[in-house]
């Protein structure tokens, strides 16, 4: 008969095993109740759908997002609905993702990128938006342009808990690997932030099928922000935005997942790309 103490042992080893092969990897739930915000208070030309795991967008002359708080769990960490922003659709205010690293339990609910720096998703659009005046040959996004036929955002601290954002974009005819900047003013004058999008896949030539995407969010920081450390991810966000083009586009997302190690399936990308 093996002794209590030693089966207690391999007992508790095994749950720990378990505990960190099953935190190697991190589903978001796709099937969740994803936050939406739009820019004319609920009112934009946007329908979602969802089914069997995948977030499905219509955007027709218009824009929405649908973001969530991911967590180690794969269930997004829970957000009252009942505030007035959100009623409204409108954007978080300016210290929401303070208050959401100082949320009951959050520190250790929270992805950080430190842990997990690969993500992965799949995407399909059934046609993309001309790009001939999206951005300036600096890469910067112009304002009156500014349509993709699908986009993924990741939000998140850094280091000096500063809010640092990258999304991955899907273009017309704008080369992969392609850093464009975006900067969005909060308070004129005062107060304004400056994101960038990278073209994870570009054309026609894929649409109406479901493409795969790897990416080391880790590399993709420090391409902008060298002397910076990526840390917790506060908003992951889903966006078909047709609303500057007047076009009307439909994009669908599924399996969207954070890695401790690189997952099958990545390609080591040029970060020097221009």
């Amino acid at each position: 008969m093996i002794p209590l103490r030693i089966f207690l042992f391999y007992f508790l080893a095994n749950c720990l095993t378990l505990t960190a092969d099953a935190q190697e990897t991190i589903s978001v739930d796709m099937n969740a109740d994803w936050i939406r915000r739009d820019w004319k208070l609920c009112r934009e030309a946007v329908q979602t759908s969802q089914k069997n795991g995948t977030f499905a967008i219509h955007s027709n002359h218009a824009a929405a997002l649908f973001w969530q708080v991911p967590t180690r769990a794969g269930s997004p960490l829970p957000i009252d609905r009942n505030q007035d922003w959100i009623q409204r659709c409108e954007r978080p205010p300016r210290d929401f993702e303070t208050t959401v690293k100082k949320m009951p339990g959050a520190t250790d609910q929270l992805i950080s990128i430190a842990d997990y720096p690969y993500i992965s998703w799949h995407w399909r659009v059934n046609a993309t938006i001309d790009d001939r005046g999206l951005a300036n040959r600096y890469g910067e996004i112009n304002k009156n342009s500014d349509d993709f036929a699908a986009k993924i955002g990741i939000t998140f601290f850094n280091d000096k808990e500063e809010l640092r954002e990258l999304a991955y974009v899907w273009t017309h005819s704008i080369p992969e690997e392609t850093a464009l900047s975006q900067v969005t003013t909060v308070i004129p004058w005062v107060l304004k932030f400056k994101w960038y999008r990278i073209v994870a896949e570009t054309g026609d030539q894929k649409r109406n099928t479901w493409v795969f995407e790897t990416r080391n969010l880790y590399q993709d920081f420090k391409r902008f922000y060298p002397d910076e450390e990526p840390r917790e991810i506060v908003r992951i966000y889903l966006m078909s935005d047709s609303d500057n083009t007047g076009t009307e586009v439909q994009s669908a997302f599924s399996n969207v997942n954070f890695y401790k190690t690189m997952p099958q399936g990545y390609v080591k990308t040029d970060t020097h790309s221009n």
